[in-house]
């Protein structure tokens, strides 16, 4: 088989702000990662064009892109009427001239109406060309300027491909929240497409395609925010034919964008890294142990979470997501215990335990407001269900972590070297810095700590001073770098693989630490050699 061609539709280069000190944005950094990953082409805007000015950023893009051939270009665009950009015609014509592939709005950020009586004019000389028009519409209803992919609320879009029903459209920065809007406006629009590094649902790559077809469905990655080795995974171990994954691969926006001729294959090089070899080619990760430290389950049949559409979340169908990539085990809390109702969520992990002997490894979730009797129900948990681990949750208790309603339970699972799940909190740090050295026998996992450069520093820090706290990596956000960060300041030995699926796919999420760089050794620790020796404390 030949190799699969990538060409990536959603990345930037250029300085923005604000900006981590450990972020990337150099145009060399971007292609030695597209190299790393297999990622042969990319169309990439400007920051500057998105955060100061359109035209001036464009033109720093030119710049960049003569650094490679495997560089295509997306211009930012505004309406024309208040003079600060060409009308609609030349200002296309001054594209086609610069070889420019697509063009792109940020309506939010430029502060201008994205309307059919404002942008009429642009909108209609874009459908007139067979110009793709890119938009950014990561949240749904909520107006805030100070978001950077809130560009286009879902109403406005709807109104615009309504009055222009031959314009081309692609969604950028959909989150995997946003599934049942997103449905809406594809279902009616035909010239819709989207792209997934945000939109990580469940299932989201056979989900989106048996609905609308692969035709409609773009590899994008959002680097260098994100890991490129996320968006790329989420396509190749997905359960798509090879002719769908090619399309959605490269050759959906190739067409839209008229490019040609696709990029060429890199040189083959060998980096002596089994990990990362297996994850270019969505193979399982055989022979080496899996462990997601962190995941939770729907009951059987569930079609969503309440607020968020999520299929295939039952442990069945987890089960079956699990053996493509070469999960050896799962650490599980029902998402019905931790949101709702703790004694049905538990039941339904105690189920799945039982269907599936050794490979789920159950989280109890107990809220401290409706527990009447802690001996009881510490002993139905842990004694008559087999459970391990401790999952707290403060955002549905709103109890911080050191809140005397916990002890019985943190002083239950001290005896039993448990471990314990902790999602952030606003006081996360001083919360932690109490309870570790008061249960020093609980491992304490950090979860999300992955989710920014932010995140990681609170989760260092706190790691730093309590040998017994260690690093769960998962988040939408697959932040670019980030695990590589956390191994540099604690060490691979504290930091652990988690998807906290269903919420999301599990597939971008290991497809994230495949592509870090980090060793080999080191990537076996982190996905699950330090998971298995935390499950070997407890004491049963």
């Amino acid at each position: 088989m030949n190799e699969r061609t990538y060409i990536d539709c959603y990345a930037y280069v250029g300085k923005r702000g604000p900006k981590d000190v450990e972020a990337q944005y150099e145009t060399e950094v971007l292609l030695d990662e597209m190299e790393w990953c297999g990622i042969h082409g990319a169309l990439v805007a400007h920051a500057t064009a998105k955060e100061y000015d359109p035209m001036y950023g464009n033109r720093m893009l030119l710049r960049e892109l003569k650094r490679s051939s495997r560089l295509y270009g997306v211009w930012a665009v505004m309406p024309h009427h208040t003079g600060e950009i060409a009308k609609p015609r030349d200002l296309i014509k001054e594209m086609q001239d610069n070889n420019i592939r697509a063009a792109k709005m940020y309506p939010r950020l430029h502060r201008f109406p994205f309307n059919v009586d404002y942008c009429g004019d642009l909108l209609a000389a874009l459908e007139e060309t067979g110009t793709l028009l890119m938009v950014e519409g990561g949240h749904l209803y909520n107006n805030d300027v100070v978001e950077p992919t809130n560009q286009v609320l879902v109403n406005e879009l709807d109104a615009v491909l309504t009055r222009f029903p031959q314009l081309n459209v692609l969604l950028q920065a959909s989150r995997w929240d946003a599934t049942r809007y997103v449905y809406w406006l594809m279902s009616k629009h035909r010239n819709l497409y989207i792209e997934l590094s945000t939109h990580q649902g469940n299932r989201a790559m056979e989900v989106f395609t048996e609905w609308f077809g692969a035709d409609r469905v773009l590899f994008g990655t959002g680097a260098l925010e994100k890991s490129p080795g996320a968006a790329k995974a989420f396509v190749d171990y997905c359960t798509l034919s090879e002719d769908d994954k090619q399309k959605i691969a490269a050759l959906n926006i190739a067409r839209l964008t008229k490019i040609e001729k696709l990029p060429p294959p890199y040189k083959a090089t060998k980096r002596g890294d089994t990990i990362l070899e297996l994850a270019k080619a969505g193979k399982p990760l055989k022979n080496i142990l899996v462990i997601d430290s962190h995941a939770h389950m729907t009951h059987d049949g569930a079609g969503g979470m309440g607020f968020v559409h999520s299929m295939y979340g039952d442990d069945k169908s987890m089960y079956e997501r699990a053996k493509l990539m070469g999960i050896d085990a799962i650490c599980v809390s029902g998402f019905l215990a931790v949101w709702t109702d703790y004694e049905e969520g538990n039941k339904i992990v105690w189920n799945a335990m039982k269907r599936y002997p050794g490979f789920y490894h159950g989280y109890a979730a107990l809220q401290p407001q409706y527990v009447k009797n802690w001996k009881k129900d510490l002993h139905k948990v842990y004694v008559t269900y087999k459970m391990e681990g401790i999952k707290p949750y403060h955002p549905r208790t709103l109890l911080p972590y050191n809140d005397k309603l916990w002890d019985p339970w943190y002083e239950y699972g001290n005896r039993m070297n448990a471990y314990a799940l902790i999602h952030p909190s606003p006081n996360l740090v001083a919360e932690m810095n109490d309870i570790a050295p008061r249960y020093p026998h609980i491992a304490f996992i950090l979860a999300h700590t992955g989710g920014s450069f932010r995140d990681a520093r609170l989760g260092i820090e706190i790691a730093l001073k309590n040998p017994n706290v260690y690093l769960e990596i998962t988040l939408t956000s697959v932040t670019y770098r980030v695990i590589e960060f956390m191994v540099k300041h604690v060490g691979a030995d504290r930091v652990l693989f988690g998807t906290d699926q269903p919420m999301r796919d599990p597939i971008p999420q290991l497809g994230w630490m495949a592509y870090a760089h980090c060793s080999f050794e080191e990537k076996k620790k982190m996905f699950g050699l330090n998971m298995r020796k935390i499950i070997k404390r407890v004491r049963r």
